[in-house]
């Protein structure tokens, strides 16, 4: 069983929903509310803190773990303006089960701050703890969009001269069948539309090779279904995912972290070379230390991707960061989250899927029930 079918006795219905669906925002004018999970990461409490504080400069922050954790960690031990504390006294650590953890806390962080958007107190959650629990409290919390078997993990990638890339998913299914892959492709061309822009998003999907007898069972079965999608272009490899081929690449959660692990450790060794460049033809002195943080600069910022993810497919928004997340990740996760609920991304998804079920009703319609 998949872990987010796992666990149902827990779900909520989001306030609001069908205002959502319709695409309609009735609080126009006020600041953005973003609970901000602030337990659980791999690095501790203090530069998510640190993060959400400097977040609430532009929305309203909800800090949400043990009280007795985060209040130290406030200027004064008290919240500022912009920042309220949600008490959540249970914390899930990224080495528990996730299934197991979200049972047995209740009142877990990540419970607690996907229940504040369900409430509609909050219209966004970040997070950088355990990815998987993660998952599972959206899910069970905010609910699935209907239509949607299991939620993706999207994260976009910029490509240096052309535009950035949407990959999913990247963590939220380990596995996948073809079905899913399919409701993938939906999740992140909604996404791309949302958030880039597009209104078009070209399609592929991750494979060994372009030739349509590529790939396992699993690919080539989502290949042919995916064949009538429109804006879909076939199979495609690793390379062209950062090759300007398409805007957006769907693969299963275990392929999309390992390409994503892969980039970013490939991004940490480039900068280092730059480095190492630099310093070799460079003067010593103040000169070239700064020659070398802005070459840090100009190479990470023209290519690292985003320090959060969007958790696509449940009826909200949830940014899902790095454990090691800095503050600024966080601060920048927040922005992120901010970006999806203002552009409409879950309601987005919500009608591309309810069009779907329509036309694969009429589709089993036969001549006489016509």
């Amino acid at each position: 069983m998949h872990l987010v079918s796992a666990v149902t006795c827990l779900c909520e219905v989001p306030d609001g929903w069908d205002a959502i669906v319709a695409g309609h925002d009735d609080r126009p004018g006020r600041r953005l509310r973003v609970a901000v999970d602030a337990a659980g990461a791999d690095l501790g409490a203090e530069p998510v803190v640190a993060g959400a504080l400097a977040a609430a400069e532009t929305v309203d922050v909800l800090l949400v773990g043990p009280r007795a954790l985060v209040r130290p960690l406030l200027p004064g031990g008290v919240p500022p303006p912009g920042v309220r504390l949600v008490d959540a006294p249970d914390v899930v650590a990224m080495a528990e089960d996730p299934v197991a953890a979200t049972y047995a806390k209740r009142r877990s962080s990540l419970l607690v701050a996907a229940g504040e958007v369900a409430a509609g107190r909050a219209d966004a959650m970040v997070t950088p703890g355990n990815t998987g629990a993660a998952v599972l409290a959206a899910a069970v919390r905010m609910g699935r969009v209907p239509g949607v078997s299991n939620p993706a993990l999207a994260m976009v990638l910029p490509v240096p001269g052309a535009g950035p890339t949407v990959l999913l998913d990247i963590g939220a299914t380990a596995a996948a069948v073809p079905d899913w892959l399919v409701e993938f492709a939906v999740l992140g061309a909604e996404y791309a539309r949302a958030r880039l822009g597009l209104a078009r998003p070209r399609i592929g999907l991750l494979s060994n090779g372009h030739e349509a007898v590529k790939g396992g069972p699993v690919r080539r079965d989502a290949h042919l279904l995916l064949a009538t999608m429109p804006g879909y272009t076939g199979q495609i490899e690793a390379y062209d995912v950062l090759g300007g081929r398409v805007d957006v690449a769907v693969t299963d959660g275990f392929t999309g972290d390992v390409a994503l692990k892969t980039y970013e450790r490939t991004l940490d060794a480039t900068v280092g070379l730059a480095l190492d460049a630099v310093r070799a033809f460079s003067p010593i002195g103040v000169l070239a230390r700064d020659r070398q943080r802005r070459v840090t600069r100009a190479v990470r910022d023209g290519l690292a991707a985003e320090p959060g993810g969007a958790l696509l497919g449940v009826r909200g928004v949830c940014v899902i960061c790095h454990g090691t997340a800095t503050a600024a990740d966080v601060e920048a996760s927040v922005g992120i989250a901010g970006e999806c609920f203002r552009s409409g991304v879950v309601g987005r998804i919500a009608r591309a899927f309810a069009a779907s079920s329509r036309q694969r009703l009429r589709g089993r319609r036969s001549p006489v029930d016509g």
